[in-house]
């Protein structure tokens, strides 16, 4: 893989592990599938437990002397029973 080093996934990975199995992140888990400029599409996949991530996008830079390690970016909560009689009723409100 030419565009990381075992070095900048130590970095980008630092605060995250597998879910699964909570092995740490290596080159060996990350595969570029496209690359457009600094923009890299990669799947990540545990090769411990072999958990599939899915895809993950990189802003990376080489030229760039210092990365931050990603931080897991949760979610909105769940839809709930309230959230749908209120969409039902937003609906028939609007026609």
């Amino acid at each position: 893989m030419e565009q990381f080093t075992n070095e900048d996934i130590k970095t980008l990975f630092g605060n995250i592990c597998c879910s699964k199995c909570r092995n740490d992140f290596t080159i060996d888990d990350i595969t570029i599938k496209e690359r457009h400029a600094d923009t890299l599409i990669c799947n990540l996949t545990c090769k411990k437990c072999f958990k599939d991530f899915g895809d993950i996008v990189f802003n990376f830079n080489r030229k760039s002397k210092k990365h931050s390690p990603m931080e897991i970016i949760d979610g909105p909560a769940p839809i709930n029973a309230d959230d749908v009689i209120d969409a039902h009723r937003f609906i028939k409100r609007m026609k």
